[in-house]
């Protein structure tokens, strides 16, 4: 019988109205003089600084640090560790999406390890953690409010790198979503999707996070489109930073795989969406599922999509099924295709050798070497 790590996720404040605890509970963490973790934007449109404000009424000093960025560059990085020696900072309150959340947790590594620069620890597990974390999504889709992993874009060598720091606490509040326009919900919703999809469908197995990845499926097949339609409905913004939630969860369990893969790696080279990268990657994941993974895990994530099956439908038949239902969905959020962003098969095929450097590539099913990510890659291209 199989041994499995549980419960390895930070505290979650979820539901409409938590921001409102943010102060509150960066004092209970030992937070005095706090920094800010954002993207200027959102502080023009009114987003962080409902954060900024609560945060104020309790007391605590505020240093605002606003150069993030997507994709988490390195040297934004270190400019965040510089922020924080420079203001005598004790605790760190990211507010963001994906990008600007892994960037707090790389801040957070440099001074738990004394250093300058994030280049140096990307291959460490945690050991030290002197910098707490409250992390606060603003879209719907990484999950990294409360995953272990940091996605850093390295600047020198346009690789992305995945160094581990937990968050201390993560607040979801919905409303931090309500401003995010249609093709950025759209992108980030299908993130949830291929987090889901692929922590079922790789090699590690763990039920716990299996549990999470079917409801996070149900949940975005239902609410997507919704809240792509209608940036103020409630319910469907709710229910979309649940999935995300449950995502993050999933991932943290189970890991990613191949599609993941793909959206790093060509992602980090075209400086893509990640989102976008991922809605690409996923219907070819089901195909590579069904040569080299369990049919079990196809049937799962089926029943979770509601695509009909039996035991005599062909599992390449059920993989197909699958992928047209992604594909249907992308066409319905108006999510644009590799071809008609203008890249070529001969562009996605030049990221195949960035694979295997890929955090998510040990997890995916079978035993893939270069013609398996070739044909990944073709049928990725080929599909959507």
């Amino acid at each position: 019988m199989s041994v499995y790590v549980w419960n390895t996720f930070c505290p979650t404040l979820f539901g409409t109205g938590a921001l409102k605890e943010t102060g509150k509970k960066a004092k209970e963490l030992g937070m005095h003089r706090v920094m800010v973790c954002t993207e200027k934007a959102l502080c023009d449109f009114n987003v962080a600084t409902q954060v900024i404000d609560v945060l104020k009424e309790e007391e605590l000093e505020v240093f605002v640090f606003d150069k993030c960025k997507a994709d988490a560059p390195s040297d934004i990085c270190d400019e965040g560790a510089a922020f924080v020696r420079e203001h005598g900072i004790d605790g760190i309150v990211a507010v963001g999406g994906g990008s600007t959340l892994d960037t707090a947790k790389a801040v957070g590594i440099i001074i738990s390890q004394h250093g300058t620069t994030i280049r140096d620890y990307y291959h460490i597990e945690e050991d030290a953690h002197e910098m707490k974390l409250i992390t606060l999504n603003t879209t719907s889709g990484t999950g990294s409010e409360l995953s272990q992993w940091a996605v850093i874009g390295d600047v020198v060598t346009g690789a992305k790198e995945m160094p581990v720091y937990k968050p201390d606490l993560a607040i979801v509040d919905p409303a931090l979503t309500y401003s995010v326009p249609a093709g950025t919900t759209a992108a980030t919703g299908m993130d949830v999707l291929a987090h889901c999809v692929e922590a079922i469908t790789n090699r590690n197995y763990n039920p716990y996070g299996y549990i999470f990845g079917k409801e996070g499926i149900r949940l975005t097949m239902r609410w997507l489109s919704a809240a792509v339609r209608e940036p103020k409905n409630a319910t469907a913004r709710e229910q979309m930073s649940l999935a995300a939630n449950l995502g993050g969860m999933a991932i943290s369990a189970c890991g990613c795989q191949i599609g993941h893969s793909f959206a790093q790696t060509f992602g980090a080279m075209h400086h893509i969406p990640h989102g976008l990268g991922c809605a690409w990657g996923l219907p070819g994941v089901m195909i590579y599922t069904a040569k080299y993974g369990e049919r079990s895990n196809l049937e799962i994530v089926a029943e979770a999509m509601d695509v009909s099956f039996d035991e005599h439908t062909d599992t390449m038949q059920l993989a197909k099924k699958l992928a047209q239902k992604v594909i249907d969905l992308m066409r319905e959020l108006n999510i644009k295709s590799i071809k008609d962003s203008g890249y070529t098969l001969e562009d996605c095929m030049k990221s195949a050798e960035r694979f295997m450097h890929d955090g998510a590539f040990g997890n995916s099913p079978g035993n893939p070497r270069m013609e398996e990510i070739k044909e990944y890659i073709s049928d990725t291209y080929s599909m959507y």
